[in-house]
């Protein structure tokens, strides 16, 4: 890929048509952080004074980003210009190479906070490092990285005080974007429902698996596939949005391979980065430990857990809270009577717990982000609201190659 002369670097100011003052870096390592860095950088994208480049960040699940940014229409410079270029301001959800980039760094998670421990190759088998919010994240041979931590909530600081302390000076509680979205789209439930196919009066069951042997998929369930093939179709839809991690790294292909004898029964499959419309559609997920599963729950959505917390679950997570809440499947009983159990007379209030464990400020995560970002940017803030938009439909993956 060779290198942009415009519309950043040393010369580029002549051939611009708008006559931007700030440039800002948006790296995007993974899909599965993907949409939190593009959710940032929409706060700040409609502003003429300010021109947002991606580029494509090294890591080992790196599959897709390219597809997806040049699908999202976004200006991609290759990474090793991107380290060789001033920028005004980078955000990252992951840190993997930004050691090597120039500009005040917004590090943001890529799911739900203070929810995972990290493996012992990073944390040692006896510190017990929150992923995320250690100094093997943040800081690079005793050096800090970021110049803004956007933590979701505040019980997220005396964490990182203890894991990481040079980076508690750092640490801004914005609270969670993906939540506040999800929270505006569920209103919206019968449009994300129509743009699946799904304008009946069936039960629309979303299951969520994420990545890792420890995942839905990754246990084999055979038995789960067996309870949803004796869903009666005219009373059920079920659609499947698996993790980009493990829909990218084994391949779109294998993936349709291994789930085709699902497919001809009935099982829909969502692009893996259109998750959230899934969420904001279903009357009901069922799901593992993966951070979509607990975000459905704390936008209201009724639960069914598939599988136990895997032993690198955090104390106190929202994934553990969710655990104590919401009923398991069960193989041992028909799946339409736990569905139904689930869905009906369900009060959303039931999931509070876990919604307050993702979020210490819910509704405000665009507003107090966008502050953290001008401020960084050196740059006054809009005078308008920060309206935090409603996420984007759900896309079902198409036979050939395609979406449909």
């Amino acid at each position: 890929m060779r290198w942009l002369e415009f519309p950043v670097g040393r010369d580029a100011a002549p051939w611009r048509t708008v006559a931007t003052e700030r440039t800002v870096l948006a790296a995007v390592h993974t899909m599965a952080s993907a949409g939190h860095v593009l959710d940032a950088v929409e706060l700040l994208e409609q502003d003429s004074r300010i021109q947002v480049v991606f580029t494509h960040a090294p890591d080992l699940f790196s599959g897709g980003v390219r597809e997806h940014l040049r699908a999202a229409g976004a200006v991609e410079i290759p990474w090793e210009q991107a380290v060789h270029t001033a920028f005004d301001l980078v955000v990252a959800a992951d840190s993997a190479g930004v050691h090597r980039l120039r500009g005040p760094w917004l590090a943001i998670a890529h799911g739900v906070m203070n929810n995972k421990l990290a493996p012992p190759a990073l944390g040692g088998p006896a510190t017990e490092l929150v992923t995320g919010l250690g100094s093997p994240w943040l800081t690079w041979y005793g050096r800090l990285l970021p110049a803004v931590l956007a933590v979701s909530h505040r019980e997220v600081l005396p964490v990182l005080a203890h894991q990481c302390p040079q980076a508690l000076p750092v640490a801004a509680v914005v609270g969670d974007l993906c939540l506040d979205r999800l929270s505006q789209s569920r209103p919206h439930q019968a449009a994300y429902r129509r743009a699946l196919g799904v304008d009946d009066g069936r039960r629309l069951v979303a299951i969520s698996s994420t990545w890792g042997p420890r995942s839905l998929l990754g246990r084999s369930p055979t038995a789960l596939f067996d309870l949803i093939a004796d869903l009666p179709a005219d009373g059920f839809a079920v659609a499947m949005a698996i993790h980009p991690a493990a829909w990218h790294g084994h391949g779109r292909r294998q993936m349709l391979a291994w789930l085709a004898s699902q497919r001809r029964a009935g099982l829909r499959l969502v692009d893996p980065a259109s998750w959230r419309g899934l969420v904001a559609a279903a009357d009901v997920v069922i799901g593992d430990h993966g951070s979509a599963t607990i975000y459905a729950a704390a936008a209201g959505v009724p639960v069914l857990r598939a599988g136990p917390l895997p032993p690198d679950t955090a104390p106190g997570s929202p994934a553990q809270a969710l655990a104590t809440i919401a009923p398991a499947v069960r193989p041992d009983r028909p799946l339409a009577a736990q569905l139904r159990e689930a869905v009906g007379g369900f009060d959303p209030s039931r999931y509070a717990t876990v919604a307050a464990g993702v979020t210490s400020q819910p509704g405000q995560a665009g507003r107090l982000l966008r502050e953290q970002m001008y401020r960084l940017l050196r740059l006054p803030g809009p005078a308008a609201g920060c309206a935090v938009a409603p996420v984007g439909p759900a896309v079902l993956v198409g036979e050939e190659g395609g979406r449909r």
